[in-house]
Order: structure tokens, then C-alpha cells, then sequence
């Protein structure tokens, strides 16, 4: 059985989200909710990315690369943003 590339998290408004898994084993997290480093959706929400070896991923803006030691998420972005992010993450 393949396994799902989109996912959903809905938790009454205090974790609401979604992922998507790409071709190049690449996973990103949208999430907006009280608990996020957003505005709980209005006009930003947080991003999370890894690899398929489960490592956490950050941009530079230009680029994807590998936290070592540790996870982070990226705060406070834009539909614009996120879709950036969906973009340069499904090509690296």
C-alpha cells in the first residue's frame, strides 16, 4: 500500500494543518492555530519541512538544507511564502 502524500490536522482550532509528501521523499507541515507560530491563520502560518530520513529541514530563502541536532520551524509566513516553500522543497 502507497502511503498517503497529503495529510490533514484538525484539532478544534488549536493545531489546524496539512502536509504534503513529494516525489523526492520531502515532507512539509503547514499548520495555523492558537498553538502555532502564526496568526492562527488570519494571513500567516508556520512551516516545518524533512527529508524521508526524518532529518528537519530549513531555508535560507534560497535554499534547503539539513539541521543538525535539532528541529525548528519557519514562523509567521505568508500564502505567498508557503507557497514558495511548497515549490523550492518539491525541486530539492
Amino acid at each position: 500500500m502507497k502511503n498517503k502524500v497529503f495529510k490533514t490536522t484538525v484539532d478544534k482550532g488549536y493545531n489546524n494543518g496539512f502536509q504534503m509528501t513529494f516525489e523526492n521523499g520531502c515532507t512539509i507541515s503547514v499548520q495555523f492555530g492558537k498553538h502555532t507560530y502564526s496568526d492562527a491563520g488570519e494571513t500567516t502560518a508556520e512551516v516545518a519541512a524533512w527529508d524521508n530520513k526524518g532529518n528537519w529541514l530549513m531555508t535560507d530563502g534560497e535554499r534547503w538544507f539539513e539541521i543538525v541536532d535539532g528541529s525548528d520551524v519557519i514562523p509567521r509566513q505568508s500564502a505567498g511564502d508557503v507557497a514558495k516553500l511548497i515549490y523550492t522543497l518539491s525541486q530539492w
